[in-house]
């Protein structure tokens, strides 16, 4: 019995001078008092603030003419590197008919995209995809546009 106290003793002692001996240094927490961010968000996290075309809007749908040959789609991001302009048509499980209709990878003269939608009639989703310059961050925003019949 006395051997199994010290054994015992002898490791509990063992146990408490390593976890009080390291001489690491303590981790640093982010003062998230001080960031200008939102919750989860990192300063460099890429946000969209407007995505908006040159046609009109009437009931939630992006209205272009028949006989239209552009469509003009423009994008307000900070912290943006390269933005993605994605149709694909409305229904259900039409995901693998979605196709990159173009990119802007020069945000200078803002985020924009035009077009050329000449002969086609229109009733689709457009995903807009902002990719952060942080390499991990993506914002998206979705609209619907469709052609007007005449």
């Amino acid at each position: 019995m006395k051997k199994i106290i010290v054994i015992s003793f002898l490791m509990l002692t063992m146990i408490l001078a390593s976890a009080c001996s390291r001489n690491e240094e303590p981790e640093t927490i982010p003062d998230k008092a001080n960031s200008d961010a939102p919750s989860g968000f990192s300063k460099t996290s890429v946000m969209m603030d407007k995505v908006y075309t040159d046609a009109e809007e009437e009931n939630g749908w992006w209205v272009v003419p028949r006989d239209a040959d552009t469509i003009t789609i423009y994008v307000e991001a900070q912290h943006a590197d390269t933005v993605l302009f994605w149709s694909s048509p409305t229904g259900t499980e039409v995901g693998k008919e979605r196709k990159l209709i173009g990119y802007d990878s020069d945000g200078e003269d803002g985020w924009s995209l035009v077009w050329d939608i000449k002969d086609q009639s229109l009733h689709n989703h457009v995903d807009v995809q902002a990719l952060g310059i942080d390499g991990v961050s993506l914002a998206t925003e979705t609209f619907n546009v469709h052609t007007l019949e005449e």
